[in-house]
């Protein structure tokens, strides 16, 4: 546990350098360079969901789903289509070329399984974009998405493991329980506080950087149980073994699944805009 612990905070103090350059770089130099960063790690997540259900016997179009993916992300900064529009075209295009691939064994797992690696992941994510583009706060939201997440995380891979004695849902991932879950949406709302208080320089109204912190926290927990739920379903333990203690990209994106859409949810419906 404590060469896990300090591995996960030697690469998290990287990531979060990652992402201050990538702030910056961002706002003062390329315009959009984060977008394209973050959406090439969601691109990377997809293909290693793929890999999974390969792995485990089920069959993908990976190269459509990905290029699904990528049209997505695209079509959320860029806003060439409607995303309604854009969604009910490209699976209309995933129904053609099966058809014209002629192998009707195996099709509905074929194009189960691709719609599930585009919508799970790339679709979902595809709500960061959404944050970006608010006139004068975008970056500063996804600052609070990835502190409120990644902290939540890390409280609860803590106290989880320290003290965690009630299971929360052991079935999908049984090494969760109550007392890191409670753990976890207290670290998300200190968290949430030093942001607000920081990159919002304090003028966030209590109720809305606290119910943001609430909402994020629940769409990040869940978004990690869904991960699990996926994995298991695979019987995976860890989507890639790239970075140490945290996985591979779609381990990495896991608790941003549900928290990113959560959030731009919760934004709009208090009708916030900045």
């Amino acid at each position: 546990m404590i060469k896990d612990l300090r591995t996960r905070l030697s690469l998290g103090s990287v990531l979060v350098a990652v992402l201050i350059g990538l702030f910056l770089l961002d706002q003062h130099v390329v315009p959009g360079i984060g977008m394209l960063v973050l959406g090439l790690l969601a691109l990377a997540a997809q293909a290693e969901f793929y890999g999974m259900l390969h792995a485990s016997g089920r069959p993908n179009h990976k190269r459509y789903g990905l290029l699904f993916g990528a049209l997505t992300l695209a079509n959320a900064w860029w806003e060439f289509l409607p995303s309604g529009y854009l969604l009910v075209g490209l699976i209309l295009l995933l129904l053609i070329l099966e058809i014209l691939g002629r192998k009707p064994e195996g099709a509905p797992d074929r194009i189960g399984n691709t719609l599930l690696g585009w919508l799970v992941v790339p679709l979902l994510l595809s709500s960061i974009m959404a944050l970006r583009k608010f006139d004068l706060d975008g970056w500063d939201w996804i600052l609070f998405l990835v502190v409120v997440c990644k902290l939540g995380d890390s409280t609860a891979y803590l106290v989880g493991s320290a003290i965690g004695k009630h299971k929360l849902i052991p079935e999908v991932s049984p090494n969760k329980s109550w007392e890191g879950a409670v753990a976890s949406m207290v670290g998300s709302i200190l968290g949430a506080a030093v942001v607000a208080y920081f990159a919002f320089g304090g003028r966030l109204p209590l109720s809305i950087w606290l119910g943001a912190a609430i909402v994020t926290n629940i769409g990040a927990q869940f978004g990690d149980l869904a991960e699990s739920l996926l994995k298991r379903g695979c019987a995976t333990k860890d989507s890639s073994t790239v970075l140490p203690a945290f996985g591979g990209s779609f381990d990495m994106v896991d608790s941003f699944l549900i928290a990113t859409p959560a959030l731009h949810g919760f934004l709009l419906a208090m009708s916030y805009s900045s």
